[in-house]
Order: structure tokens, then sequence, then C-alpha cells
């Protein structure tokens, strides 16, 4: 299969790069792209004459649209869109630095004041005319003033574990492995095949760290929540039954982790070729038909594509928490 590229930056189209990289992730509010392009690079212009470009700055502008795609064999699948955040680097190769749409909300300043607010509502004050995909719990009173939407999405996911990112100009929250536009197709990945590398380490119970976030709905309508565990590991948004006391919630919460931390599971990256495509929020398999209980099914927490003369077309997966046949639709 032969890799292709097609790079839409402004007005100019590339068919060729040095080098690409781009990172995807629900853990980071921002999706990013790194395109290095070579020195010579020549463009046509208005009277069709060829020239050489002498500073990619006059062309490329902070600011401008990107579009990124990648396949083989003509076949082009959408990687990346955003915006050229910073001046394109006069390296060698150029260095143009890009941001998917939160590039936008980090630069406008909103206040937002509700009293009893829904986290929808709190995103629609602060990202409006976003499409939106959001759970639409209560959260309680919320205000902040003089801020950016970026920080408020800090905000809910510092206090309440609820993270919020871009997908295909989608602005997603709370919905970590819960997306209903993810695809359910379970890509295969197996040693010796289509695996070029990976560090999958077996992590057993007592190490594995798991970040929880209970919650139990009031009779008013609110939430009473508790947040228990370690940071580093695992992300868990857990519903309990209604009308718990925050002593009762943290209990049976307790109870839940301690049975958790009976599993074990891999962590780590797999690095296979570009296709066949994966985004995070979607569950993978690992393979290795040499010792089958290694046979995993995970979340990917993060996808990094790579582009290069040496290395080819790479696509890097962070392997995140065991996925678990039946158990999707309870994952927030």
């Amino acid at each position: 299969m032969v890799p292709c590229i097609e790079i839409l930056i402004g007005k100019l189209k590339f068919t060729a790069a040095a080098e690409l990289n781009i990172k995807k992730s629900w853990r980071t509010f921002t999706d990013t792209a790194l395109v290095k392009l070579p020195k010579a690079i020549y463009y046509y212009d208005e009277n069709g004459l060829l020239k050489p470009v002498e500073h990619l700055g006059k062309f490329i502008k902070v600011g401008d649209k990107i579009e990124i795609k990648l396949g083989y064999n003509r076949q082009l699948f959408t990687e990346f869109t955003g915006y050229v955040a910073r001046s394109p680097r006069v390296n060698i190769p150029y260095e143009i630095y890009c941001e998917d749409e939160m590039w936008q909300l980090k630069r406008k300043e909103t206040s937002v004041s509700i009293e009893n607010a829904t986290v929808k509502q709190i995103i629609e004050a602060v990202a409006p005319g976003y499409e939106l995909d959001s759970i639409d719990e209560v959260y309680g009173d919320f205000s902040m003033k003089q801020t950016t939407a970026v920080k408020v999405f800090n905000e809910l996911q510092e206090k309440v574990g609820i993270y919020t990112f871009f997908r295909d100009k989608r602005l997603v929250c709370g919905k970590i492995y819960s997306d209903e536009k993810v695809s359910k197709v379970q890509p295969v990945f197996q040693y010796s095949e289509n695996i070029i590398d990976h560090n999958l380490q077996y992590i057993f119970p007592d190490e594995a760290k798991v970040k929880v976030y209970a919650k139990s709905k009031q009779s008013n309508g609110t939430y009473e929540r508790v947040e228990i565990g370690e940071d580093g590991g695992d992300i868990e948004q857990w519903n309990f039954s209604a009308g718990l006391n925050k002593e009762t919630l943290k209990i049976n919460a307790e109870s839940r982790l301690k049975n958790k931390k009976t599993r074990g599971g891999y962590k780590g990256t797999v690095t296979s070729f570009g296709w066949p495509r994966v985004e995070h929020g979607q569950v993978v398999q690992v393979i290795d038909k040499k010792y089958e209980e290694r046979n995993t099914k995970n979340f990917v927490d993060e996808v990094e594509i790579n582009v290069s003369a040496n290395g080819g077309y790479r696509r890097t997966m962070d392997i995140g928490k065991t996925y678990r046949d039946g158990e999707f639709k309870t994952i927030t």
C-alpha cells in the first residue's frame, strides 16, 4: 500500500510533507498537529508561473484553517482539522504548529452564572453555536466571570471529572467512552502481524490506579457526589441508586472500587500502520496467538499519528481501561 497525504492550509495545498505528527486525546482539551515542510517549496502565481517560496510566513498566517487527510492508495480520510496556532518557524524544515477548534475557545473571553445549572447549560453558555453532545445532569450553582470556555471546562474536569473535547467539530462533554458516534468496530492488532512496536505491561490489581467520581441523584434533582481513588490512572464515572446521602454513597463507591481492584490489565502503547483507523474512545483488540491469556480488549485513550520518509505512516495507540462485553452503556 502506498501512503498518501493531502494538507490544505489557507489557500495552499500540499501533497507531501517532510514530517507530520498529530495527537488526539480526551485527556487534553486540544488536539494538535505539527507539520514540517521542506525548505524548497514552489507555488503557481496568478499568471500560472512556478515560483519558489522565499518565506512561508508570507503565505501562511496564524488563524489560517488547516485540514489534514491521510490514507493509502489515494483513499484519504480526514485526520485533523483546526487552525495555525503559531507563526511558521523558519527552520529546516519549516514547522507549522496547529490546534483544533479549541484554539478559538482559548482566545474568547466569556462569563457564566447560572443557578442550579445542568452541565449542558454551562457548556452552551460558554461555547454557543457549536454542535454539542453533552451529558445533561444537574451540576448546581455555577459562576465564573471574565474567563474562557477552556477554563470552565477545566473547572468541570477538576471538580467532577467531566472531560470536554472536540471530535469531528462536535463539542463532546462527559462522554469519554460513551460517545455514540464513535465507531463500534473493534480493530484487531496482532503480535508478529500488524503490531510494529509496543510497550505493553501487565498491571497487577494491587498496582492499578483508578480515580472514581460517584454520584447519586437526589429528590430535588441535584446530585450528591464523592471522589475516591488515585490520580494517574483510569477515570470512572459511576451512577448509584437515587437518594443516597454522601456517607452511604462513599461506602458503596469504596466497596465497588475494592472489587474493581481485583482485576488486572494491560497498560502502555501499541504502534501499528496507518490503517486500520482508530480514534480515542474506541475499543481495540490486542491478540497474541502464542499466549492467548494475553488477549485483551481495551478502550483507547490517545492516538498519535506520525508520517515521515524513514518511518512511513504509523499510528500509536495509548491503551486505556479494559473493556468487558456488555458494559459499554454504563460507562461515561
